[in-house]
């Protein structure tokens, strides 16, 4: 290894060169650029999907500063962004925050972390096969034909599943396309409500975006409500050994994706409260959106924003499984000497993709959905599942933001990055702290704990002899390890 890992080379490349594997454990290096990147992340936040019933959620807790409260959320999400740009500027793997976390606190710190997200991007796949069924049932209904919700979204996960085991060019362009062709139309709507002037034609104003007297703890639960639907920016980088330019790309995709998804859900959210006479209406309608595609656009137009959301819920869950494996196949190549890590790193000769973690990641998904059928309502399962990822993703970010603190502080030490991450962790404390006090009601209270156990899991891994070794010699951390001495050394000259 020491012969082509030069000190001279930068950091990405030398990552690069150590994250190559042979005997048919890489992905296809070099495939993606700009756009076919930038569609992974926005699939998993799937703002189309998000906006149909999303400002219901939102005006149920805040009232009428709807989209005060996402403009809040998107800056605050905004320092767990740019904690993510520090690391992928620098290098980038598929094993997103296992590189970053482990490089910077260490392997144990990485891989829980790395757990964590793998679990999230687990059950986000399993929650959205859920509410992909619940809007294909609604459109087989309105056509006359009732079928279990459970079926449904067992056939969108199999669907799913065959497309994620193709090349990740053309699993991109599909994710890219659902997710364009459910704005198009979601965005004649819009035109249409503002070509009306909204409610009684006097409708369109700032309002939404006005505290009116809302408290700030309301607000927070609001943020906090919100961080669920702009999360899944941070999927990019799993696509690191798989991006043309990497450190390049894949900072600008995170960015991108973030701004991109978070002004369709703003503007959208706006858009409803205009048509609506108040926070209360918008509030008691189960999907605002169809509703005012029928009262604004005739008969009809309801169920073509159901097919929007429709498409859009399928690219998230295609997106959400392609970002899984990607990272089970990261864990698995570190911890190869193990036979479960053998497996995980098996690779589709014709495609490069990770056939044997998607196997994995896969079967886990359809476990879970299996595990939720006995549930009468797609939503409810839905809801319960994506919660459940809702509260690991918080507690994953907060990780990766204090890991590019100690990263930053080890490798630069400049005042503006210090700051903007220090508070970063700050911000995130405190959502963390609204989220879990006062403590969740049942059934949440339940999911809270089946979090907290999944935490300890992923700690009780680490027990296994052995395991913690071979993540301290791996080629990638003996790479970056290396590389921060050499700064830690610059930075105390």
């Amino acid at each position: 290894m020491s012969a082509t890992l030069t000190h001279s080379q930068p950091l990405a490349e030398r990552v690069d060169e150590a994250t190559a594997a042979s005997g048919g454990r890489a992905l296809r290096r070099g495939s993606l650029r700009f756009a076919r990147t930038v569609a992974l992340p926005v699939g998993i936040q799937g703002p189309t999907a998000g906006v149909i019933i999303g400002p219901a959620i939102i005006a149920s807790i805040v009232g009428e500063p709807g989209a005060l409260a996402q403009v809040l959320a998107l800056v605050a999400m905004g320092f767990v962004a740019y904690a993510f740009i520090v690391f992928t500027r620098a290098f980038n793997t598929a094993g997103s925050v296992y590189g970053f976390n482990a490089t910077a606190l260490g392997p144990g710190y990485g891989f829980v972390s790395a757990w964590l997200l793998l679990l999230v991007y687990i059950s986000f796949a399993a929650g959205v096969y859920a509410a992909t069924a619940d809007i294909a049932q609604t459109l087989l209904a309105s056509l006359g034909l009732h079928v279990g919700w459970l079926w449904l979204g067992l056939a969108g996960a199999v669907l799913a599943l065959g497309l994620a085991f193709t090349s990740i060019g053309f699993s991109s362009l599909v994710i890219l396309a659902c997710e364009g062709a459910a704005v198009a139309l979601i965005t004649a709507v819009a035109v249409a409500v503002l070509a009306s002037g909204g409610y009684h034609h006097h409708g369109i104003s700032a309002a939404p975006f006005s505290p009116h007297g809302v408290s700030l703890a309301v607000l927070a639960l609001g943020v906090t409500a919100v961080f669920g639907q702009f999360s899944g920016f941070e999927g990019a980088a799993t696509l690191g050994e798989e991006t043309r330019h990497s450190t390049r790309v894949i900072p600008a995709a995170i960015a991108w994706s973030l701004i991109g998804s978070a002004a369709v859900y703003i503007f959208f959210t706006w858009i409803v409260y205009t048509a609506y006479p108040g926070p209360a209406a918008i509030a008691a309608s189960p999907a605002p959106l169809v509703h005012i595609a029928d009262v604004y656009l005739g008969s009809g137009a309801g169920l073509a924003v159901n097919v929007a959301g429709l498409v859009s819920a399928f690219g998230a869950q295609l997106a959400c499984l392609t970002a899984a494996a990607r990272l089970a196949f990261a864990l698995g190549r570190e911890t190869s000497d193990s036979r479960a890590g053998a497996f995980l790193t098996r690779t589709w000769p014709r495609y490069r993709s990770p056939a044997g973690a998607l196997a994995v990641t896969g079967a886990v998904s359809v476990a879970v959905l299996l595990g939720f059928g006995f549930e009468h309502a797609a939503t409810r399962a839905a809801a319960l599942i994506i919660q459940y990822g809702a509260y690991l993703i918080l507690a994953a970010y907060l990780m990766t933001v204090i890991a590019a603190l100690a990263w930053t502080w080890r490798t630069r030490r400049r005042p503006l990055p210090l700051a903007i991450l220090a508070a970063g962790a700050a911000v995130l404390g405190y959502v963390l702290y609204r989220t879990f006090v006062p403590f969740p009601a049942a059934p949440f209270g339940w999911v809270v704990l089946a979090a907290a156990g999944s935490v300890l899991a992923g700690a009780a891994i680490l027990l296994i002899p052995g395991l913690l070794t071979r993540l301290r010699s791996s080629r990638l951390l003996t790479v970056t390890a290396t590389a921060v001495t050499r700064k830690e050394s610059r930075c105390t000259l």
